[in-house]
């Protein structure tokens, strides 16, 4: 059976091992105690090397869902696996990054070649980690994901307060993606030829209004809307991650997913995603 190092095993990795643990070896590595794959590591990877050649001991792929550190615009965490691992034993690295490296392209449609405009310190950072994983020497894929939602990740603590919201005629678009499905796609990048050493966007492949993705959730829960409000309004009310979404805007082209993958998002109409969030 195929090993899979699963690096920062956290959301997304549950429902990868959910789904598919009798097909791989599911490792994963974290710094918190879990017991979803068949060998868990609760390891600080930004800091440790020793720990991690140890477990690093067979060839395997390796999914890589870690965050960055919190600060600066480079990636040492990142650095730092990469520089205490044997490379040579690591068949594909699966990198999940941001579409947040595009930066605010105020509602344009951005492909693969788009340029890179990075705004916010955290962006550039998943930059920096694209480029180390492209000069690595190691066969890539690297995926440039939008907002993840899915059981237990819909935005509730907002819902819950009745977070203003931006009024519908002047909101921007997000793009979105459901565990489930970015789950597939991660997994099916490791066997499918056409997706070596590529960047590829993923999404559902349906923009959507920010405010419209909130009040589906109302809807679904059967709950008065909030107020509306505008812009200038918002950036004196949410807080500084929240503004750094709102004030950037793109719409992913997602066309190379479709046709590498044809068929594989389920969840395309968000309401459907999200009704099967709240189970």
């Amino acid at each position: 059976m195929n090993k899979v190092y699963l690096i920062g095993n956290g959301y997304v990795c549950n429902f990868i091992t959910d789904k598919y643990s009798y097909d791989y070896e599911f490792i994963g590595v974290c710094r918190s105690k879990k017991n979803n794959c068949k060998h868990n590591y609760s390891i600080d990877i930004s800091i440790c090397t020793d720990e991690l050649d140890k477990v690093f001991r067979d060839m395997g792929d390796v999914i890589y869902l870690a965050a960055p550190q919190a600060s600066g615009v480079e990636d040492h965490t990142l650095e730092n696996f990469l520089s205490s691992v044997d490379k040579s034993k690591i068949k594909r690295l699966i990198y999940i990054s941001t579409s947040g490296v595009y930066g605010d392209k105020k509602d344009q449609l951005v492909d693969e070649k788009s340029k890179l405009e990075p705004i916010t310190d955290r962006a550039r950072r998943r930059v920096h980690a694209e480029d180390q994983i492209i000069n690595s020497n190691i066969d890539y894929t690297i995926l440039r994901v939008p907002g993840i939602y899915g059981q237990g990740r819909l935005p509730m603590k907002r819902v819950d307060s009745n977070l203003p919201l931006i009024r519908q005629d002047i909101c921007k678009h997000t793009n979105l993606i459901n565990a489930k499905d970015l789950a597939k796609i991660i997994i099916q990048c490791l066997t499918h030829k056409e997706t070596t050493n590529i960047v590829m966007n993923v999404s559902d492949g349906t923009p959507i209004k920010t405010t419209d993705y909130y009040l589906h959730i109302y809807d679904s829960l059967k709950l008065n809307y909030p107020k509306f409000i505008d812009y200038e309004e918002a950036n004196k009310l949410y807080d500084d991650k929240r503004k750094s979404f709102i004030n950037e805007s793109r719409i992913l082209d997602v066309s190379l997913m479709n046709r590498i993958f044809p068929d594989i998002i389920e969840f395309k109409d968000i309401r459907e995603g999200i009704k099967d969030s709240l189970i």
